[in-house]
């Protein structure tokens, strides 16, 4: 009690030394692992969470958790629903915020167990949960939970308690990322009332509620009354947490920054030092999220003097900051083990590589030195497609280093497990009338998963740690090893977006540049492009088209070495079909004659540099696949057989066939393989076999989710599969190995999907990368059933002639514009797909051989006989 007490005022090291005391006897009592423990160890690690020392928090939380499982009884599930509570807060201030909410809804769900609905503990649990999804920038997701627990608190507790202040404190921060700032300071300033009445002037909670009124005044732009309420926050939170604590440094990182904002840039740069001092204790950062947020503060506060001075010394600090910021985010990036947590870290980065790529152009136009170009490359490359790089190096890895088998195979059974369960909630969730009790269910299954990957996680870093430092290899491919893989023909061209303004990078066989280019509308501009294709206006897709290739194209154009293109998109230029931008103002009405970027060049993308350009270990085929797997979509009334053919035996079947089985029908006469239509056109039959074949042609129906990328899905058939759902999901695809040389996904919009900064298009093709496949063809836009059957043919015609899959896929392309109806000419009918990843040339089984030697060996025959019927007549 004593210990609690030293809590709820906020003196922590007195907290501590009675916990360990309480601890310590109950050991001696009970023995290490009697549930009665629970407790203790839990109060021991919210110290070290206030604290800031979050890994030592974490072991007491897990010390705890162990010890749950031990001694798992119904009646004491209600004494454990805050360890997932807490440890969802302590991976909160650590920045994973999926792990953190994995653990907030199982403490949820305990809580509900244990308590009911209407209990203060549910309501805590659902208010945590608010937060991250807030700190996601999930606005609307984060209010729900934040009024479900403000309806509880109202229910059950006092207006003037304290967790009421949590509800209004975190409702007000949540309206100030909204912008709507009156509902803001409502909300905060009532949450500070409560505060003050409870715990006086002097506790962490107050400070809490004056930074968020700095942050509010800071929005407003009214710096004076910012300023105030960031100081006050400061001197308690040094006086309560001691010089040195991460939200200290937090304090000091908020009034650098309004420094910065009112242009006092000495006053900026003296708070971003105190902050790097008071994130220090024995010569370790307590947290590096918050170093992170210093560092980049710190480097713009730089790049704002250099401007202003023109001094190199600002300039030459910026850049150094910067190099420090980039090992820092090598170091984090290695924390996080959940792909949503991956991605959200990238976005959170962008911003710094967008400064250091600034900083090294600033040198350049100073020195002009190749080398710093080459710098500046190396941020451009830093900042994409990290989270597919790791996952990749993570497959690659496993066969590299040796990994006994049952290790592999555990692994691969729970990404199996793991996708399943993930589905499941899916489409429990899609239901008309929602079971949340099966949703529980499978949430728990979840979560058992999620901490046996962790524990395993730990193993393999533990045991095998040459696989964790291939995982985790921060190697970026350099300009020189680029040129030396390109030949004569290519350019590769690289683009960064920042606000207003776009990089270019252009690197050819011995020549590399960096232009920059005002881009205010972007985005604006490319939604106008799709937008004239798909609705085939075609006079306004002529001027857009042409503005686009001006803006972007144009500038560059004389960097460009021969005929094909390697294109490095970024943010909303994934969305963007560059082959279909006007080289001219053209003033004819017809599509087949307009000036299209596709007439000069094979284009192909790539989702970075280093992805395209380094060679992975292991990636070798090491058994021979065959050569193509075809499924198409059928209605089910469409196929009266259940049936599988092989493409030999399709060429054969006469007659017109119906909407996507016509597509498989034009590549039987070029490639061989197996086609899969109509009842045995299914999710198990996909899975089964697409591990085994060099290209998969999928002719299915697509469905993007942008606000949930990993539920977007496929459709194989209307009707269900006995064994699986026959929607396969982007999110099962992490499960699958599937080492294809080209995947074709010619569904509708396979290729569009939101934009996620720093990794690019979170596509349906997206996610056949994760699982191994080296290029994809993708789409846009809805295809036509009538006109992909045309494009496929010389597509695959192409490449079965030895054209590269760029080439092959332009001169497709040109082909149909050759001979197509003039009423299907239109960019909407043919200039959907596009092409990602490798472009090498397919290597497919020639039969000519057989062919020759089955011709001389009836020619020999023939002769033969002539000879035997002379002789007999002589």
């Amino acid at each position: 009690m004593i210990g609690r007490s030293y809590k709820e005022i906020a003196e922590y090291d007195k907290s501590l030394f009675n916990f360990e005391k309480y601890l310590s006897i109950l050991i001696n009592i009970y023995g290490k692992e009697h549930y009665i423990l629970i407790r203790a160890f839990n109060q021991i690690g919210l110290f070290y969470k206030n604290k800031g020392e979050y890994d030592k928090a974490l072991y007491y939380y897990n010390e705890a958790i162990y010890i749950r499982s031990k001694t798992l009884i119904h009646d004491r599930k209600k004494h454990s629903w805050f360890i997932y509570n807490n440890i969802g807060n302590v991976y909160k201030y650590k920045g994973e915020y999926d792990r953190a909410l994995i653990y907030l809804k199982k403490g949820l769900i305990i809580s509900i167990e244990a308590k009911g609905e209407n209990h203060n503990s549910v309501a805590t649990s659902n208010n945590n949960i608010g937060n991250i999804y807030s700190l996601k920038g999930d606005y609307d997701e984060a209010l729900y939970y934040y009024n479900k627990a403000l309806a509880i608190r109202t229910k059950v507790l006092d207006e003037n308690h304290s967790d009421m202040a949590y509800s209004y404190h975190d409702i007000g921060k949540l309206y100030t990322m909204k912008k709507e700032y009156d509902k803001a300071l409502s909300n905060t300033k009532k949450a500070l009332t409560i505060r003050q009445n409870v715990f006086g002037e002097h506790h962490p909670d107050v400070a809490d509620s004056y930074i968020s009124l700095g942050n509010i005044y800071e929005s407003k732009k009214e710096y004076k009354f910012a300023l105030i309420n960031y100081q006050k926050a400061l001197r308690i939170r040094r006086k309560v947490f001691g010089a040195y604590h991460p939200k200290v440094a937090v304090s000091n990182n908020d009034i650098a920054n309004l420094y910065a904002l009112q242009k006092e840039y000495k006053n900026s740069l003296l708070y971003y030092e105190k902050a790097i001092k008071a994130n220090i204790k024995e010569n370790q950062y307590l947290n590096r999220n918050v170093l992170l947020t210093t560092l980049s503060g710190k480097a713009k506060t730089y790049v704002s003097l250099y401007k202003e001075s023109n001094n190199i010394d600002d300039l030459n600090q910026a850049i150094t900051t910067y190099k420090k910021a980039d090992t820092l985010i090598n170091d984090i990036r290695q924390t996080f083990t959940t792909y949503q947590d991956k991605v959200a870290f990238a976005q959170k980065t962008k911003e710094v590589y967008q400064g250091a790529i600034q900083v090294q152009l600033f040198l350049y136009n100073t020195q002009k030195e190749q080398s710093i170009l080459e710098r500046a490359f190396y941020y451009a490359e830093k900042s994409k497609a990290n989270t597919l790089k790791e996952l990749l190096s993570e497959a690659n890895a496993k066969s590299f280093t040796g990994l006994p088998n049952d290790v592999v195979v555990l692994e691969k059974e729970l990404r199996i497990d793991k996708a399943f369960y993930q589905s499941k909630i899916t489409d429990a969730r899609s239901e008309t009338t929602i079971d949340s009790s099966k949703i529980t269910t499978y949430e728990n299954k979840l979560f058992e998963i999620n901490r046996r990957q962790d524990s395993l996680a730990t193993i393999l870093e533990k045991d095998y740690p040459r696989y964790f430092e291939l995982t985790h290899e921060n190697s970026i491919v350099s300009v020189t090893d680029i040129q030396n893989k390109l030949n004569e023909r290519t350019t590769v061209v690289e683009f960064f977006t920042a606000d207003s303004s776009t990089y270019v990078f252009t690197v050819s066989k011995d020549k590399m540049a960096v232009q920059e280019v005002s881009t205010p509308d972007l985005t604006g501009q490319i939604e106008q492009l799709r937008e004239a294709i798909t609705s085939q206006e075609l006079s306004h897709y002529k001027t857009i088209a042409h503005e686009l290739y001006t803006t972007l194209i144009h500038p560059i154009k004389d960097q460009f070495i021969g005929d094909e293109l390697i294109i490095v998109p970024d943010g909303p230029l994934w969305h963007c079909n560059f082959e279909l931008l006007l080289t001219q103002k053209d003033g004819s009405n017809n599509p087949t004659a307009l000036s299209y970027l596709l007439k000069d060049y094979a284009i192909t993308y790539a989702n970075s540099g280093n992805l395209l350009f380094t060679k992975s270990r292991g990636e070798e085929p090491i058994e021979k696949r065959q050569e193509c797997l075809a499924f198409s979509f059928s209605e089910g009334d469409q196929v009266t057989s259940t049936n599988t053919m092989s493409m030999a035996t399709l060429r054969d079947i006469g007659g017109d066939l119906p909407g996507t089985r016509e597509e498989i029908k034009a590549i039987s006469d070029i490639i061989d393989g197996q086609y899969y239509f109509g009842s045995q056109a299914i999710e198990t039959n996909f899975k089964k076999n697409a591990g085994q074949y060099t290209i998969l042609h999928l002719a299915l129906h697509g469905e993007v989710d942008n606000e949930r990328p990993e539920n977007s899905k496929l459709y194989f058939t209307k009707s269900k599969d006995t064994v699986e759902d026959n929607l396969l999901y982007s999110h099962e695809l992490f499960a699958l190995d599937i080492p294809a040389e080209l995947t074709v996904l010619s569904a509708c919009n396979t290729g569009t999907g939101k934009i996620a900064k720093g990794e690019g298009i979170m596509s349906l093709g997206s996610a056949f990368q994760y699982a191994g496949t080296k290029s994809l063809l993708l789409t846009r836009w809805e295809v036509s059933d009538q006109t992909t059957p045309q494009v496929m043919k010389y597509f695959y015609t192409n490449l079965k002639q030895g054209m590269n899959k760029a080439k092959a896929l332009q001169q497709g392309k040109l082909q149909y514009l050759a001979t197509a109806d003039i009423n299907r000419t239109q960019p909407f009918y043919w200039g959907a797909f596009y092409l990602v990843g490798d472009a090498a040339p397919m290597h497919f089984e020639s039969t000519s051989l057989w062919y020759w030697i089955l011709g001389l060996g009836c020619l020999g025959m023939l002769l033969w006989i002539g000879f035997w019927y002379r002789k007999r007549r002589i």
